[in-house]
């Protein structure tokens, strides 16, 4: 089982709350913001038992937070999110919880999920039903990878499209960095490079990877949470983060890298870095307003349908009108009519 952890008023307080959470399960993970996940597997004791002992540990921190226990890290991070604190909740079946909940609950973007809406699907349920295939034809290897979490099943991890030129940036330091909040402040420009390079392809990040040379030695934390010994880690840190979902934007890359060092508070001092991206995603361009809801943006959508009938001629962008609301097939009785003139 997995256990999931959301904590409230986190502030900065994310390397004492790994410490903490590290004496009650070895195995720590940060997902994000005051958000962890603690593998369960080999610990005695039931599941129950040890979300209470997580929560209990956070309140250490001077925080608090709720616990979510399930078969998947995703189900369990969700079940956390959606518990109140100091509370434990332990599902066995992850895809039976999930199932009644609105799909805005999986990190899927905000205009996949209109348009999702717009084929009738309004719970998760409903697009697990979907074939994984159509869903990665239509949608891409982002939706394709949810709707595998979402199913209950191994995330997607592998066969991600590579960029189709190296998308990467590297600097080396003048002087070596002791510490993580000094380097996320260095690896700022990184992100904005590799950022720059995505727009101008038209892509977005589904994986990156943060490469580190180090220097020196690194404080290893025991299992109290105490600084135990001093490991000297010769050669190259690499660090994977998945983004979810995919993402150009500067500051969410930032961020994802900021919580995958926030989980290794020992790195040792940092002499360079090498920023690149693994996975890519087509990004999604904005839908043209035509069939928004309530006459939104109707502007914007009569300038596109003028400018397509000016391009393409007249009988291009036409409606669809029903001209007897009687008829057996209504559909069929349908007339179109052009939408500029």
């Amino acid at each position: 089982m997995i256990a999931a952890v959301a904590v409230r008023e986190v502030a900065e307080r994310t390397v004492a709350l790994v410490a903490c959470l590290r004496a009650v399960a070895p195995r720590v993970r940060v997902e994000d913001a005051g958000l962890f996940v603690c593998d369960l597997a080999g610990l005695e004791g039931s599941p129950l038992t040890h979300g209470r002992r997580l929560v209990t540990a956070t309140a250490r921190a001077g925080c608090s937070a709720s616990a979510g226990i399930a078969p998947t890290a995703f189900v369990a991070r969700i079940l956390a999110l959606r518990t109140l604190p100091p509370a434990v909740r332990v599902v066995d079946d992850g895809v039976a919880f999930l199932a009644p909940l609105p799909l805005a609950t999986l990190p899927l973007e905000g205009r996949l999920v209109d348009d999702l809406r717009l084929l009738g699907l309004r719970r998760i349920h409903e697009f697990v039903a979907l074939p994984r295939g159509a869903v990665l034809d239509r949608f891409g290897r982002a939706a394709a990878h949810v709707h595998a979490l979402a199913a209950g099943e191994e995330p997607l991890a592998e066969g991600w499209d590579a960029p189709p030129r190296p998308i990467r940036a590297r600097r080396a330091f003048e002087h070596v960095v002791p510490d993580a909040e000094r380097l996320v402040f260095l690896l700022r420009a990184l992100a904005d490079e590799v950022a720059a390079a995505l727009d101008a392809d038209g892509l977005a990040a589904l994986r990156l990877r943060l490469t580190l040379a180090r220097e020196g030695a690194a404080g290893m934390l025991g299992s109290d949470g105490s600084t135990a010994a001093l490991e000297r880690e010769p050669g190259p840190l690499s660090l994977v983060r998945t983004i979810l979902p995919p993402s150009r934007d500067a500051g969410a890359l930032l961020r994802s890298l900021r919580w995958a060092l926030e989980e290794r508070p020992g790195l040792g001092g940092v002499s360079g870095a090498v920023l690149e991206v693994a996975a890519v995603e087509p990004a999604r361009g904005r839908q043209i307003g035509l069939f928004a809801p309530d006459g939104a943006r109707r502007e914007e959508a009569l300038a596109v349908a003028r400018h397509l009938r000016a391009r393409l001629g007249a009988g291009t962008v036409l409606r669809a009108r029903v001209a007897n609301a009687d008829a057996r097939l209504p559909e069929r009785a349908a007339a179109w009519d052009e939408v500029v003139s």
